[in-house]
């Protein structure tokens, strides 16, 4: 046991007392905090000057000069500018085809030369039908589109009731059917808004992602140096191949959960001060960074997933020769922990979609998708029992992981004492076979 402390040690201190480890602890956060905070503010940020607009109308009914005075009261921040420059307004007679796709075509030069940004062109009769309108623009900007939508919708659909039966004023009609702007809350109260969700559920599982994989390649590498460098052979002359595998395993995971522990700290401090004038935090960002569910499982994953690919890291360092060969291995370990950031979005619409469970009990794709699960359930639940919901859930795929990784490190382990004294050609999967059972 004293000689697995000295392996122990000697990996942890490696990592610990490099400055990186300790820029990485304080650095890594803030750059977490930066990704969470970053899509909300730019989301909510606002238009700088009026955004030049130009309507080609073929209508005959005066749609562009009814659509260019309803976009009239969205206005800049406290400046109270027009948030729209219309630069000119195009009445086509219909019969003017050659004129108007003049007009659509000198308009989408001018898109192109950024002089304007948005070209609505309105042909005849779009009360008939939708596809008689048609913005032209180079820009994806959801609300500016979105506004546009809901004023053509009101202008298209006046026109539709003036020449309808209806017996009731126009205005008064679009009153009692006017779009509805559903307010979403959760069973928390109110509803954690997408972005902040969908980027903290990002950043937690490349947190995983990041830690398995690095400390995974620190390990991998160190097996493969000591072993083409012969120094393996001199280390295993006075400590067993078992003892020396795990000590390097539990010595950088050492490292892993110091840096998780400085971090739960440091959450833990700013909970404490969330409520001073000096640190403000969102309630949507606190229910997510600091619900119990999160950081108990979050801490749980990491470990349990990096035990459980640091041992395979430690199997291909044993039967490789140089770290050149070692990067066709490594593509499917990343793969198997990025998959969640793929899948993303169908978790999104549904944590509880047949597949993700599936996935969430397989151990390698476990400690990324289930924290995507948790970080989309967690904070919509109010009973947090252990044998209720989601904390089972994860508990059961917790104890799966963990029952992967003992598997994993007895493998490793019957492969791990043989490999690491093997030179030249690379072992077959029969040879593998034959290793682990090998007495």
């Amino acid at each position: 046991m004293s000689k697995f402390w000295v392996i122990f040690k000697r990996e942890y201190t490696q990592v610990v007392k490099k400055k990186s480890f300790i820029v990485g602890i304080f650095l890594t956060p803030a750059i977490m905090a930066a990704f969470m905070l970053l899509p909300g503010l730019l989301a909510s940020s606002e238009q700088s000057e009026a955004e030049p607009m130009v309507v080609v109308d073929q209508s005959g009914q005066g749609i562009g000069r009814r659509f260019a005075e309803s976009l009239d009261h969205y206005r800049i921040g406290k400046d109270s500018l027009p948030a729209y420059r219309f630069v000119h307004i195009f009445e086509v007679p219909a019969a003017e085809q050659d004129r108007y796709r003049q007009l659509i075509d000198s308009l989408s030069t001018a898109i192109q030369d950024k002089d304007v940004k948005y070209v609505l062109a309105v042909r005849p009769d779009p009360q008939i039908s939708d596809s008689n309108l048609t913005l032209i623009t180079n820009s994806d900007d959801f609300q500016a589109i979105n506004r546009f939508e809901r004023t053509l919708t009101d202008i298209v659909s006046s026109i539709r009731l003036q020449d309808s039966d209806v017996n009731l004023p126009v205005d008064s009609v679009l009153k009692l059917t006017h779009r509805i702007n559903l307010p979403i809350r959760d069973t928390q109260g109110e509803s954690i808004p997408f972005e902040v969700k969908y980027f903290s559920a990002l950043i937690f599982v490349m947190l995983i992602y990041a830690m398995i994989v690095s400390y995974g390649s620190i390990l991998m590498r160190s097996v493969i140096e000591e072993k083409s460098s012969r120094i393996m052979e001199v280390l295993v002359s006075s400590v067993s191949p078992f003892q020396l595998m795990l000590g390097k395993v539990l010595g950088l995971g050492a490292a892993a959960l110091t840096t998780v522990l400085v971090w739960v700290a440091l959450g833990a401090a700013v909970m404490a001060a969330s409520g001073s004038a000096t640190l403000s935090i969102s309630d949507a960002i606190g229910r997510m960074v600091f619900n119990p569910v999160i950081v108990v499982f979050f801490v749980l994953f990491m470990i349990s997933g990096y035990l459980l690919y640091s041992t395979i890291f430690a199997l291909i360092g044993s039967i490789l020769n140089s770290e050149k060969e070692s990067q066709n291995y490594i593509f499917p370990i990343v793969m198997f922990l990025i998959l969640p950031v793929i899948l993303g979005i169908g978790v999104v619409r549904d944590p509880y979609v047949t597949w993700a469970q599936v996935l969430s009990y397989i151990p390698l794709f476990a400690p990324t998708m289930m924290i995507m699960r948790i970080m989309f359930i967690a904070p919509t639940q109010t009973d947090y029992s252990l044998f209720s919901g989601i904390v089972a859930e994860s508990t059961i795929s917790f104890l799966l992981v963990v029952a992967a990784t003992v598997g994993m490190i007895w493998l490793t382990g019957r492969i791990f004492r043989i490999g690491i004294l093997m030179y030249g050609k690379r072992p077959t999967l029969p040879e593998l076979v034959r290793w682990v059972g090998h007495k």
